[in-house]
């Protein structure tokens, strides 16, 4: 396969995580992209509810003098009026990662802005009488890079992924 070629995946975002602990890093796995990819130690991320036509992601290049950097904002709503709202709003305030599964079985991360994270993301968050709308802006050194997920299809890790 060329890197210029055409491609022919169509996939969808299909779940959101988050995590509010952890420490990222570039990959070196060999088959991943170096670098772009990123692996987690001691990250536990957490699905949360939302409807996947609420789910949005943009990444968008900006010069500099240093160079090349990429923002990247993603935008989750979910309901929220219930008891925990209040608790539910600061906690987002805490979040250092997100994860958004897609429906190719792979998953963009957001959140690690160098070789590792330094910086955390920058939350914000929006609610009317229904709906909480959480945006997360990341400026990171590099695109955000698929990664394959070891859970992918919600399969044990030990049945091959090419049934």
């Amino acid at each position: 396969m060329e890197i210029l070629d055409r491609v022919v995946t169509n996939s969808n975002i299909c779940k959101v995580q988050v995590a509010f602990n952890g420490v990222s890093s570039a990959s070196v796995i060999e088959g991943w992209q170096p670098f772009y990819n990123t692996v987690y130690n001691n990250t536990d991320f957490k699905k949360i509810y939302t409807s996947l036509s609420s789910i949005d992601f943009e990444e968008e290049s900006i010069d500099s003098p240093a160079g090349v950097a990429y923002a990247q904002k993603i935008i989750f709503r979910f309901p929220m009026n219930d008891p925990q709202r209040a608790t539910r709003i600061a906690l987002m305030q805490k979040i250092k990662f997100v994860k958004l599964s897609h429906t190719n079985g792979l998953d963009l991360t957001v959140g690690r802005n160098d070789y590792n994270q330094n910086t955390l993301p920058k939350i914000k968050i929006k609610t009317n009488k229904k709906l909480c709308e959480v945006s997360v802006e990341s400026k990171s050194i590099s695109p955000s890079g698929f990664t394959p997920s070891i859970n992918a299809f919600e399969l044990p890790s030990f049945i091959p992924m090419g049934l």
